[in-house]
C-alpha cells in the first residue's frame, strides 16, 4: 500500500508539472506580445497534443510540451523561441518564431492551418547543411530552397511520425527546407 501512495505522489508531481510545461518555458512579457499579435491564438499547453505523444516525449527524457523550442535562431547571442500557437476556437495553429532584439520580441509567422494541431511538434536543431526530402516531387513552393547551410540552429516543426521542415533565419528571411514528408 505505501508503494503504491509514493507511486501515485509521483505521478501527480509528474503531471503537474508537465501540465504547465509549454507556458513555464515563455517569459510572460513574450506570451503578452504573442497574446496581442495573434488575438485568435493562445500560447500552446502539454494537452493539445495527443496524451501518447505526450507520454513519449516525457519517457524520453522531455518535459511534455511538443509546442515550445528555444534556441539562439538569428545568432545574436540571446535566446529566441520558436512556438506553436493554438486556435482559441477549432483546431487552428500557427508556427511562430519570436526573435530577441534588445529587451524586444520581432515576431513572425512561419506557417498556419485551419486544423491539424494536435500531431505537431516543434524543435530546434542543429546548424548544418539541410537537403530537400526525396519524398517530395513537385516543384518548390515559396520561400522553399531545394537546400540549404544554416550557420546558427534552425526552428523545425512538423507532424509526429510524419513530416518535417526546418526554416534558418538568414539575412532578414526564413528560407525552408522540407527534410521529410
Amino acid at each position: 500500500m505505501k508503494s503504491l501512495v509514493i507511486i501515485l505522489a509521483v505521478l501527480v508531481a509528474h503531471s503537474a508539472v508537465a501540465a504547465d510545461a509549454c507556458s513555464s518555458q515563455l517569459p510572460r512579457r513574450l506570451q503578452v506580445d504573442l497574446a496581442a499579435a495573434f488575438p485568435a491564438l493562445r500560447v500552446p499547453a502539454v494537452k493539445d497534443n495527443l496524451p501518447e505523444d505526450v507520454q513519449y516525449n516525457l519517457a524520453h527524457r522531455g518535459n511534455g510540451c511538443l509546442g515550445v523550442a528555444a534556441a539562439d535562431f538569428d545568432g545574436n547571442g540571446t535566446k529566441d523561441y520558436a512556438v506553436i500557437l493554438t486556435a482559441l476556437h477549432g483546431t487552428g495553429w500557427a508556427v511562430v518564431v519570436a526573435l530577441s532584439h534588445k529587451g524586444k520580441w520581432q515576431l513572425r509567422e512561419l506557417d498556419a492551418s485551419q486544423d491539424g494541431r494536435a500531431t505537431l511538434y516543434v524543435s530546434a536543431e542543429k546548424a548544418g547543411k539541410y537537403v530537400r526530402t526525396g519524398a517530395l516531387d513537385g516543384p518548390l513552393e515559396p520561400g522553399e530552397l531545394a537546400q540549404m547551410t544554416c550557420r546558427n540552429p534552425v526552428a523545425a516543426y512538423g507532424g509526429i511520425e510524419s513530416s518535417e521542415v526546418v526554416y534558418c533565419f538568414k539575412g532578414g528571411a526564413w528560407p525552408h527546407v522540407w527534410i521529410s514528408d
